[in-house]
């Protein structure tokens, strides 16, 4: 067969440009060609259907023949490699634009494009059969896809029977919770989970509103709802949702809104000069993760490839080659990654690409609110607009459609509801949701909260007599107790150090009484280890007299309470140490350590998540055993409810089974959250990506969970510095899309299992002798050498304190403490003069950055919308009615001015940069706004 000797393809998904250079060579089948011919290929178009059939469209320049060929024609009666049908020779309908319409029988086809009668042409963007033919699917109402037909959905019914919840309670009420705006792909089945939203309580049935662009069903037994949009469909719509009794009428609603998008597949290729022992692509639609996109070559021709889903829009990524990261070297479209290099850029056309509409809150009186609609490339076509209530419910709400805006009427709205709107264009591009109170709330949201985890043993010591490490020939000073107790902390809150960092929740590390020995890590290097963490619990009721005790912990709540700090505790439910009452005398409660096949099942993370044990001495609880389960919840309650705390830190919640989380909040919802008429913030730790994350989230089971996969980006972007803006914009949108604003995440820039921030920054991780990064710790400890450093995370805090949610400052990252790994990053924590003035000065810029959070609840509840996204300058605006907030950065050592068209939210006048007191002024809706090296902006306005 005849191939190419040259070949330089970049391929851009569903838009690609191809220049090809082709030289001709011989042929056993077709003979030999006597003279050269070249062809340039400049775009070959998405597959299209029309009148019922599907449209082929192809520019080349330099070219005698166009055909399509594929297995709905023969491929074009070819012989020898040749194309003889001249039925299916594509027509000349512009300069270079060759077409044909087909009517092709539904189902799969496969096809190429020839170009001059030999040269065999598969289009990347498809789907390919093993001889690199491109897959398309015809459906049963003509349309073309790229994906293939989802599986039928279940039987469509008036309404199901809802089976009961069962659990700890017999309550036969039902609940049902917010539903955050769902993203979903055209012509695809998403599968989700209501048991995140509703509790069915006893005797109620569901029941679904018809919807012309969605099919939709119930599956009882699994409690799912499969949805599935249609093919050609994309944009926003509100499915509604009913809870009803026996007797049919509604007892509770919700709706179910849904952001249809279409995906295309992107195959990423590479051809390495030395078979490598792994292949990934990592970019910035995986998180830059090296384990999700594994590339492989079945066919041993030294080409690697992976294939990779993705909705319409612009990707960065790279090649990670045993280790080494390397730009695609067939695509010449990359942007540089700053840090030295470049990354590779594909994008992928469609309904999403090109600029989306935004909506923002923009004015509210007594009577009514106004959301503002700001087309992007095409006018704004489809709103939604949800009322949801105080309890849960939510439901669709009459609205007054205005020219750039919709008014919302207060009249009869309940106390605590909020409005949630939504935008679509002409195009199907949907808009970040706005969401605000349509009547007054409580005082205190959980997204007016910024946690600050004290590791209690390592955080202050009050009280001497209580200092009693443990006593061990081989346990080492690290891994033993320092002397952090409750009195040490109650003194800090007493002086006002969370008030003066601008910090209203503590969560505090695990209370349990733990054991007085060491003990044995399971691996290698066998180090010894106390229980000076608190995961270890050996009580259900006692506080770990190395700490105090529960009178302690009562003052020291109270004290919390009275000057508006909440309290959350860490609490451990996965395990318990092996001399706990619980396993002595219940062995049954817990699961076992052998597997069928001999091994051990411990830290099998993955292929056992729900029953694998973290040590041999912390047996893991059997989740299917009723009894442990209710004893779980009840000890729960009785530590929230004695201590009068206001939350939990969940920990290993993804090594805990769904339906256990599930009852754990109907437990709480219909005890202490009943009692208070509060909500308790129930926020988990679960390190996987995004969906994974928010399989665990939801009204009826978790409020949030630490936003791991963009604390990966954060970390990158800031601390080491080598990806750009770009990624972190997209990291962040994804976040945004994927959690929702109902959802209250926790965002990070360290914790107890990661290794310090500032580590990273200086450039003692990654370390490249040791690439154990808790060995780095015991053997060559971080200290920060360049305190020009501090820089990049008074950068990543700015970032940090201007986004949605609960953000999570980890003791002593408020001045730049480093340490490796565990337990490096549990160094005893400073204060006052024993800090350097570099680290005051990072202390200073957290505490003035906070109080400009407490002060802007645009920067908690606005609507972001980014204005500058380059590799070292970011800017982005958020908006909340009067209060408009611009927050910029700039990480390069160069001073910069940019100018920016900030209308419609900021109007013509002047304005003050919060972080150095200079004015600025808008005129015609531009700001030019002058950036220092390594440096931040937040220039505030509020609109009177």
């Amino acid at each position: 067969m005849i191939r190419s000797l040259t070949m330089i393809l970049q391929s851009r998904g569903v838009r690609l440009a191809l220049v090809w250079a082709v030289f001709w060579a011989l042929s056993d089948r077709a003979g030999t060609l006597d003279r050269a011919f070249a062809f340039e290929i400049v775009k070959i178009h998405d597959l299209a259907s029309s009148d019922g059939s599907v449209v082929f469209r192809i520019e080349v320049r330099d070219v005698r023949s166009v055909y399509v060929a594929g297995s709905f024609n023969n491929w074009g009666d070819n012989q020898g490699g040749v194309v003889t049908d001249e039925r299916h020779a594509m027509s000349r309908v512009d300069e270079h634009l060759y077409e044909i319409k087909l009517a092709i029988a539904p189902g799969e086809h496969r096809f190429k494009f020839v170009l001059d009668d030999h040269e065999w042409i598969s289009p990347p963007g498809f789907k390919k059969d093993q001889d690199d033919n491109a897959l398309f699917y015809v459906t049963d109402d003509r349309q073309v896809s790229k994906v293939p037909p989802a599986p039928p959905l279940p039987p469509a019914r008036e309404w199901y029977d809802l089976p009961p919840a069962g659990g700890l309670s017999d309550s036969p009420a039902a609940y049902v919770g917010w539903i955050p705006v769902m993203p979903v792909n055209a012509g695809e089945v998403e599968i989700i989970d209501l048991h995140r939203f509703f509790s069915p309580g006893k005797n109620n049935r569901l029941k679904i509103a018809p919807h012309p662009n969605v099919g939709a069903a119930f599956v009882p037994e699994s409690f799912e709802l499969h949805v599935r949009p249609n093919a050609n469909f994309s944009g926003i719509l509100d499915l509604p949702l009913w809870v009803l009794d026996e007797s049919g009428d509604t007892r509770l609603s919700a709706v179910l809104t849904l952001a249809v998008a279409r995906r295309g597949v992107q195959v990423f290729s590479h051809k390495p000069s030395a078979q490598p022992q792994k292949i990934i692509v990592a970019g910035s639609f995986n998180d830059w993760n090296q384990d999700k996109t594994p590339m492989t070559d079945p066919d041993g021709d030294g080409t690697y490839e992976a294939r990779a889903w993705l909705e319409p829009g612009a990707y960065t990524y790279k090649f990670v080659v045993d280790g080494n990261w390397i730009p695609d070297p067939s695509n010449p479209d990359s942007t540089p990654d700053g840090f030295g290099g470049f990354n590779s850029i594909i994008t992928l056309e469609g309904a999403g690409t090109g600029r989306n509409p935004h909506a923002y809150a923009d004015r509210q009186t007594r009577s009514d609110i106004e959301v503002a609609l700001v087309p992007g490339d095409e006018p704004i076509r489809d709103v939604s607009v949800v009322l949801q209530t105080r309890e849960g419910s939510s439901r669709p709400v009459a609205f007054e459609r205005l020219s750039d805006r919709v008014r919302i009427s207060r009249k009869g709205a309940p106390a605590g509801s909020w409005v949630r709107v939504v935008a679509a264009d002409r195009k199907g591009r949907v808009s970040p949701a706005v969401r605000c109170p349509l009547a007054e709330a409580e005082k205190f949201r959980w997204q007016d909260g910024v946690i600050y985890f004290v590791f209690l043993d390592r955080f202050a010591n009050g009280d001497p007599s209580n200092d009693r490490p443990v006593s061990h020939a081989d346990l080492l000073p690290q891994a033993n107790y320092h002397g952090g107790d409750l009195a040490g902390l109650a003194k800090k809150i007493d002086d006002g150090y969370f008030d003066r960092l601008g910090v209203n929740v503590l969560w505090l590390s695990p209370l349990n009484r733990n054991p007085d020995t060491a003990f044995l890590e399971y691996l290698p290097p066998y180090r010894w280890y106390s229980g000076y963490h608190g995961y270890w619990p050996v009580s259900s009721t006692e506080v770990d007299p190395h700490f105090g005790d529960m009178r302690g912990l009562a003052g020291l709540v109270g004290r919390a309470h009275r000057r508006g700090i909440r309290i959350i505790v860490d609490l451990v439910l996965k395990h318990v140490h092996e001399s706990h009452p619980y396993r002595l005398a219940h062995p049954d409660w817990f699961g076992s350590l052998l597997l069928p096949d001999g091994r051990k099942n411990l830290r099998l993370w993955d292929e056992y998540a729900f029953t694998t044990w973290f040590e041999p001495f912390l047996p893991a609880f059997d989740f299917s055993n009723a009894e442990a389960e209710r004893a779980l919840i009840e000890n729960s309650i009785w530590w929230a409810r004695t201590a009068q705390l206001d939350g939990f830190r969940l920990d290993a919640v993804k090594h805990i089974p769904p339906s256990f989380w599930r009852k754990f909040r109907s437990a709480f919802r219909d005890t202490l959250e009943r009692e208070r008429s509060e909500p308790l913030y129930l926020v988990g730790e679960t390190f996987r990506d995004r969906r994974g994350i928010m399989s665990f989230v939801g009204p009826n089971m978790l409020d949030g969970q630490f936003d791991f996969p963009l604390y990966d980006t954060v970390k990158s972007v800031f601390a080491l510095e080598q990806s750009g803006f770009q990624d972190l914009e997209a990291s962040l949108s994804a976040s945004e899309r994927i959690y929702g604003k109902e959802t209250i995440m926790s965002t990070l820039i360290g914790n107890h299992d990661k290794s310090r921030f500032m580590a990273y920054a200086d450039g003692d991780l990654p370390d490249p002798k040791e690439p154990d990064e808790e060995e780095v710790g015991w053997r060559r400890p971080p200290a920060v050498d360049r305190p020009e450093r501090y820089a990049r995370i008074k950068l990543a805090m700015t970032f940090l304190l201007a986004l949605d949610g609960v953000p999570m400052i980890y003791y002593g990252d408020e001045f730049g403490i480093s340490g490796a790994g565990d337990p490096d990053n549990r160094r005893d924590m400073r204060f006052g003069e024993q800090l350097t003035a570099a680290e005051k000065d990072v202390l200073a810029h957290f505490s003035g950055v906070s109080a400009l959070r407490r002060r802007h609840p645009a920067l908690r509840y606005g609507s972001r919308r980014a204005l500058l996204v380059e590799p070292d300058r970011y800017v982005f605006l958020k908006t909340y009615f009067e209060d408009r907030v611009l927050v910029a950065l700039n990480r390069s050592p160069d001073t910069a001015t940019v100018s920016l068209a900030v209308a419609p939210e900021f109007k013509d006048g002047t304005y003050t940069n919060e972080l150095d007191g200079r004015k600025l002024t808008v005129k015609n809706g531009s700001l030019t706004l002058p950036l220092g090296g390594h440096s931040a902006a937040i220039v505030a306005a509020k609109r009177r």
